[in-house]
């Protein structure tokens, strides 16, 4: 029997935080703590498992820092402060930062904590809240706070061990002790990771691969303009940025990393955020990068454009490893499922681990007869699913941060003939290739590089960036420096190049740290003028983020009135309806598949509507719960036969219940106002959606809150 191959690739990635020697954010310490450690140990308990994973090389470098040089970042300096000491400032910060944690996962679960968070007001405190809400903190509150935070990122394959079990037991009442033992446990894991993935490559059951070295968005460095190939009306910065030079220092300064650490050169290299073009395939061949990869829209445009039959079978396109031949050479490429990653990424944290490890099972097996059916069984020699996505970020919302999902998953696959995991290059090194003739240029959003270019605010970070690289060269060129400080200014310019900063421009994501970003990127450009003795632009000083809003909503400006008939094409009929867009509510990680597009809301004098867009028709296979929170609770799940109340608001047992939906292309709902105890003098209605698919949890809208709508007087 011939197996379906199946690839996973972890993307392990975190820009560079460090400024002025300490590390503005803590993510990279609390990451290798939870996820970094436990992501490769886990495999030591299903050998039958390959894997490759991806190291970025600038969390590489974050690592070692912390590892080699005891390396500090702002939330391990607050904790380590005596909690007699902290100043009123340390205490702002605290109540500010010290809960950034997923609430279902990492705070609910232990008493204490959710005391804590309870105290400091919940989900309702604000910095403006600060000083009545820290009179109500005592000294132990604020040790146990200190511990607690740090106590949570510990992973699954570490918490069970001393000293974070005994912690864990205690609960409460922490001694400034045992807050240090926490900390040093803390760098005592951080210390096996490098190894561990060492250890594990020599044994032959992974592959390490890397990223070009601060995790630029390689196409935009060589030509801004290539921005303009999958989107044409995109408006592009003032300043045209076309420095392959830079692509290219970026893939070396990596490879030259890697080499130092693992002793051989890496034979593959994940793109930044999965960006390729024909310029950089071109560069990765010439510095000897075997294989690649990228998001399957991006092999489906790079068919479209020499191919005829894009539209027959293109689904088993995904599954071929593929060739491109450059002036220097050819590499290999693959190309990721996109379903298949986001319903690791986005889905199957919502669902049990059972669940859902046999769901990903089952549609890999599928996969493997529509194969056969299609082309034979001997083809499954050449086919390859292709399951990449990042290996951090989507943890901490899985039970028991997704280890019971993936020790479910492997033990499944690991008993399965029918399945073999395999390592890139291994598979690649002795496979049939299709030829690929054309490279679209895209990214694993959209097939676009639109997230970081052709917003105001991505297009200032590329003129203010190109400009003082251009500063850069002109001092570079008048003799007048010495080779250390160049050298150190140039560091800046491809610290500055990352991805991630123009990630957190624009409308796309949000996060509580968007000052922080802003800020890191332009001190790193500020820091090429200081190291040159010359005095920094004065945008420079000047934020680009507009201010942190905490998702994206519009309220209604009017009285609606629409016909509830579920079409796409009335929308006129919701014209002064407001409108919460998940397109632009995206996290550190980006959920190109979401189901629902848009949630519309509005009113009238006897009314509430809701509408819900979404990016494909509702089938038979889709249920949508809509679950009122305030004034009354009320939920109510509608599929295409009909409705059922799950719960019905206190006045609704008084014969109250007026509704009205449809179930159509789209769902579009009303429901009196006095269902919704939603009188006069009721102020808000607060709301949000579930979307169910085959009787699993797909989506939820507002991801962790609700939808908060005034009903203060709106005008005809």
């Amino acid at each position: 029997m011939e197996p379906i191959r199946v690839a996973f690739l972890w993307h392990q990635h975190q820009p560079y935080y460090k400024e002025n020697g300490e590390y503005l954010l803590p993510w990279v310490r609390f990451h290798g703590v939870k996820d970094y450690w436990d992501m490769v140990r886990i495999l030591d308990d299903y050998p039958k498992i390959k894997q490759t994973f991806n190291l970025a090389p600038s969390l590489i470098l974050q690592i070692m820092d912390y590892v080699n040089n005891k390396a500090e970042d702002k939330i391990l300096k607050l904790t380590r402060k005596k909690a007699e000491d902290l100043t009123e400032d340390d205490k702002f910060e605290i109540l500010k930062n010290f809960f950034m944690a997923n609430f279902d996962r990492m705070i609910k679960p232990y008493p204490r904590y959710l005391e804590l968070f309870n105290k400091r007001g919940g989900f309702s405190y604000s910095n403006e809240k600060f000083e009545e809400v820290s009179l109500n903190f005592t000294q132990q509150d604020w040790l146990d706070l200190q511990v607690w935070y740090n106590l949570v990122w510990v992973g699954e394959y570490s918490k069970y061990d001393e000293p974070f079990k005994k912690l864990f037991e205690k609960g409460k009442n922490f001694t400034e002790e045992e807050k240090q033992i926490l900390i040093k446990g803390h760098y005592e894991i951080l210390s096996r990771i490098i190894p561990k993935h060492i250890e594990a490559q020599e044994r032959g059951q992974i592959e390490v691969s890397i990223s070009p070295f601060y995790h630029p968005i390689l196409p935009l460095l060589c030509d801004s303009s290539v921005a303009k190939i999958s989107s044409p009306n995109i408006k592009l910065p003032t300043r045209k940025f076309t420095h392959p030079e830079d692509a290219d220092a970026q893939i070396k300064k990596a490879i030259e990393l890697y080499t130092e650490i693992f002793g051989e050169n890496p034979n593959g290299m994940w793109p930044s955020e999965g960006a390729i073009s024909e310029e950089v395939i071109s560069l990765m061949v010439e510095n000897k990068i075997k294989w690649t990869a990228s998001d399957e829209e991006v092999l489906l445009k790079s068919l479209a454009i020499g191919e005829s039959d894009i539209k027959d079978n293109s689904r088993i396109k995904i599954y071929k490893p593929y060739r491109f031949k450059t002036p220097f050479g050819e590499i290999k490429i693959v190309f990721r499922d996109r379903i298949l990653s986001d319903l690791i990424g986005f889905v199957y944290s919502s669902w049990g681990p059972d669940d859902s490890a046999h769901d990903l099972v089952n549609r890999i097996l599928r996969i493997r007869d529509e194969i056969i059916k299609n082309e034979g069984e001997e083809a499954l020699r050449y086919s390859l699913v292709s399951i990449i996505l990042d290996g951090e970020n989507c943890w901490e919302y899985y039970q028991s941060d997704g280890k019971d999902f993936l020790r479910t998953l492997y033990w499944l696959i690991s008993n399965d003939e029918r399945i073999e995991t395999i390592r890139l290059n291994d598979f690649l090194s002795n496979t049939k290739t299709i030829d690929l003739k054309n490279i679209y240029p895209g990214s694993w959003i959209n097939a676009n590089f639109n997230i970081w270019i052709g917003h105001e605010e991505d297009n200032r970070a590329w003129d203010l960036l190109k400009q003082t690289r251009d500063f850069l060269v002109r001092e570079s060129l008048g003799g007048k420096h010495s080779g250390d400080k160049i050298k150190k200014a140039w560091e800046e310019i491809y610290i500055a190049e990352g991805s991630d900063w123009c990630w957190w421009f624009g409308d796309e994501h949000v996060t509580a740290q968007a000052d922080e970003f802003d800020l890191l990127f332009r001190k790193h450009l500020i820091r090429v003028y200081e190291l040159l003795d010359a005095e920094p632009p004065v945008e420079l000083l000047h934020p680009i983020k507009r201010k942190f809003v905490k998702f994206f909503v519009v309220e209604p400006k009017k009285f609606i009135y629409p016909i509830i008939d579920g079409s796409r094409t009335r929308n006129f009929e919701w014209e002064g309806a407001g409108y919460y867009d998940t397109a632009q509510i995206g996290t550190a990680m980006h959920q190109v598949s979401a189901m629902v597009k848009r949630i519309y809301f509005g009113f009238n004098e006897e009314k509430f509507f809701i509408r819900v867009a979404t990016s494909r028709n509702l089938t038979e296979k889709h249920r949508i719960e809509i679950h009122f929170i305030e004034p009354c609770e009320t939920r109510i799940e509608f599929n295409h036969e009909g409705f059922s109340v799950k719960k019905i608001g206190k006045r609704e047992k008084q014969g109250i219940f007026e509704i009205k939906y449809a179930f159509e292309e789209i769902f579009e709902f009303a429901i009196s106002r006095k269902t919704l105890c939603a009188s006069d003098e009721i102020s808000k209605i607060k709301f949000h959606i579930h979307v169910y698919e085959d009787h699993k949890a797909i989506e939820r809208w507002p991801r962790d809150e609700s939808i908060v709508v005034s009903l203060k007087n709106k005008t005809r």
